[in-house]
């Protein structure tokens, strides 16, 4: 019963979200990508991400956590930029007016929640993705979230 109260209730908004993040989560991945090539290995960037979740599991040399975090650092920056399109679209219905200051703030956000992770953490990480990245990170997001509105098969 309440399952499908909330499903009713929230399944517009949450497709017209996780729509909305699929465009900043394939910028911003292959930016990812493209950061990981820059120092030697595309998946580099990945395995700092993912080796922050599993400790020094992830940074062991053996193949097999080595590709275990290199999944999980995927699936955590997908699952976040997607939470970013969420959080946009949820923010941009209650202020119609204010859609790109939305986008901006979103991005920022996310810009200096990961720049507070990378310092906390300071490990492998910090070598990888430099406050510069993270700062074309955010903007990337900030840029893409409109554009992934856009997209959206229902506009709020």
């Amino acid at each position: 019963m309440i399952r499908g109260f909330l499903c009713a209730v929230r399944r517009p908004r949450l497709v017209t979200g996780i729509t909305t993040g699929i465009i900043p989560a394939a910028a911003t991945t292959g930016m990812l990508f493209g950061y990981g090539i820059r120092l030697g290995a595309a998946s580099r960037v990945f395995q700092a991400i993912g080796s922050v979740l599993l400790g020094s599991a992830g940074d062991s040399a053996s193949g097999q956590s080595s590709a275990m975090a290199i999944s999980v650092g995927i699936v955590l920056h997908v699952v976040a930029t997607l939470a970013c399109g969420v959080a946009y679209a949820a923010f941009a219905r209650e202020g119609e007016d204010h859609r790109i200051a939305w986008a901006i703030a979103i991005g920022a956000a996310a810009s200096a929640i990961a720049f507070l992770v990378v310092r906390t953490v300071a490990g492998s990480i910090a070598l990888v993705l430099t406050p510069g990245n993270l700062i074309a990170i955010g903007v990337v997001i900030a840029i893409t979230l409109p554009i992934g509105m856009r997209f959206a098969p229902t506009r709020l």
